[in-house]
């Protein structure tokens, strides 16, 4: 019976009737909480519905009745928990979540790689951004003042949100929506005033970043010697190499492939040799 429920929230899920599928999930828990299924297809559809909170309680859950974070069977609880950590402001946890799986879906050829490897960089990229407002605002007291501005409007304006929701007021989607764009508000505020100081300052006040394309998707470091699969998709040599002699499989399209089939990217290489030059920084990105 408790997967009948499950079979009507797949459907409704497809249907993107999210609110419905995650009623259905809910029915079917109920009648069955061992089950993990059930809490991963929950979760994700929570994901969906924005309920971040929701998702990472049943994403812990169902990771838990798969055999814990190192059992195959979890991959996917840790891509679902990973990705609701990341929302919740939460970058170092979502990604010591999403590395580790990241390492265990490469030994074990699964399906979620992929996918965990464009969380693990997001969070990555969200680590480094928190860095590099500690170091901006360390550089100038006034950048740290105005911004730290911001935020409290931010919190205050959050915190007023959050009031309306459980007055209410507001609904879950209204609130989720609303939320987005207030940070989406003070984000763009901070940006017009990192603009405004690196002017100001003659650009020695201003965020580094590092460009994906120099990102090897394997180590998650800038690349030095990057190099190319078959697919044309590009890579470290050194991570690339371990990956293979372990896998024999293009870790993007798991066709098989050897080491004897990668080929120099000189034009990338250039760029990675350029970028780190001027920018010894990325080395400890």
């Amino acid at each position: 019976m408790s997967f009948g429920f499950k079979e009507k929230g797949n459907q409704l899920f497809k249907d993107a009737d999210y609110a419905g599928a995650e009623e259905m999930y809910s029915q079917a828990i109920q009648m069955n909480p061992k089950e993990p299924s059930f809490f991963t297809n929950r979760a994700v559809t929570r994901l969906r519905l924005e309920k971040w909170a929701g998702a990472e309680h049943d994403s812990r859950i169902a990771i838990d009745l798969n055999g814990g974070p190192k059992a195959t069977a979890s991959l996917k609880g840790s891509y679902y928990l990973s990705q609701a950590l990341l929302e919740l402001q939460r970058p170092q946890e979502a990604y010591d979540v999403a590395i580790d799986a990241y390492r265990l879906s490469l030994s074990a050829m699964n399906a979620q790689t992929e996918n965990l490897s464009k969380i693990v960089l997001r969070s990555k990229q969200q680590i480094w951004a928190a860095k590099e407002t500690a170091r901006l605002r360390e550089m100038d007291d006034t950048l740290a003042s105005v911004e730290g501005l911001i935020e409290a409007d931010l919190e205050r304006e959050l915190g007023d949100l959050k009031a309306q929701l459980e007055k209410g007021e507001i609904g879950e989607i209204g609130f989720n929506e609303d939320q987005k764009a207030l940070r989406a508000e003070a984000e763009k505020k901070i940006r017009h005033v990192r603009e405004a100081f690196k002017s100001a300052s003659d650009a020695r006040i201003e965020e580094r970043v590092v460009p994906d394309y120099l990102i090897d998707n394997i180590t998650f470091e800038v690349m030095h010697d990057p190099v190319m699969t078959v697919s044309g998709h590009s890579f470290d040599r050194i991570g690339i190499t371990k990956y293979l002699e372990q896998s024999r499989v293009d870790p993007v399209t798991r066709a098989p492939m050897t080491v004897k089939d990668l080929r120099p990217n000189f034009a990338l290489k250039a760029a990675c040799e350029e970028f780190l030059t001027k920018n010894g920084w990325a080395v400890d990105y």
